[in-house]
């Protein structure tokens, strides 16, 4: 019955009155507040899950990208070592090409001082060289 009375003295108090509104306006601010805050709250877990996620697959996908990049310089290092290799054959190969013909010239010289006795000999010495040096163009590797 106290609480009746209070509510009774209240209402004909008009300085009461308007404190209790301002303390009921500061109430349903202050939960619109909180409301608010839960909001964003919910919207920056929200963000924080979809971000986690991303950040997930970007990790999953440096891995794959280093794992093949790995595969790549093996790969890199395998042709250059191949290109060594290659290189140093050409080289060998030019070296030979080179002796055979010295060589070669040096055969057909001395076939051809061997056939300047007889000029069908030499007509023929001629031919062969003129033909050997034709391959000899084919063969070179420059």
């Amino acid at each position: 019955m106290v609480h009746a009375y209070n509510i009774l003295l209240v209402s004909q108090n008009p300085a009461c009155t308007v404190d209790m509104h301002s303390g009921q306006r500061s109430r349903v601010r202050k939960l619109q507040y909180i409301a608010e805050l839960e909001r964003t709250v919910d919207v920056y877990q929200t963000l924080e899950s979809e971000l986690a996620i991303r950040v997930a697959s970007l990790l999953q996908l440096r891995v794959a990208l280093s794992m093949e990049n790995s595969k790549l310089k093996q790969q890199l290092a395998k042709l250059q070592q191949q290109k060594l290799i290659m290189d140093g054959q050409h080289k060998s190969l030019r070296k030979e090409v080179e002796r055979m013909k010295g060589g070669l010239a040096e055969s057909i010289n001395s076939q051809i001082r061997t056939y300047t006795g007889s000029n069908t000999g030499a007509e023929a010495v001629r031919s062969e060289v003129s033909w050997l040096k034709l391959d000899i163009g084919k063969l070179n590797l420059d």
